[in-house]
């Protein structure tokens, strides 16, 4: 696994199944970004990106290639699949319960 920020990426097995290339009006991904939870910044992956049949997004990286982003570090993302995940701070029950109190 990779991290970086509030995104992960999970290397998987090189998909056996149906795979669909994602585009947008310009053709075809040739990258992830996903915009930071706190400040709107942009975690940026040259990448090509497809959609599984079972409805998973996955990221092919076909050499090794810097994740980037405005307020972290540069990740080398080996060559290979990935499964991008995008998390979320945990903020638990007690923090929750005294932010509505405060």
């Amino acid at each position: 696994m990779i991290r970086q920020g509030d995104v992960l990426l999970e290397r998987v097995a090189a998909p056996a199944g149906e795979l669909h290339r994602v585009c947008d009006a310009q053709g075809p991904l040739r990258g992830l970004e996903i915009e930071g939870e706190q400040t709107g910044h942009a975690h940026r992956l040259a990448a090509r990106v497809y959609d599984t049949a079972a409805g998973d997004r996955l990221l092919f990286v076909p050499r090794p290639t810097p994740m980037t982003h405005e307020e972290h570090a540069h990740v080398q993302v080996p060559a290979g699949w990935w499964r991008p995940v995008q998390q979320r701070e945990y903020v638990g029950a007690a923090v929750r319960s005294r932010a509505l109190v405060d």
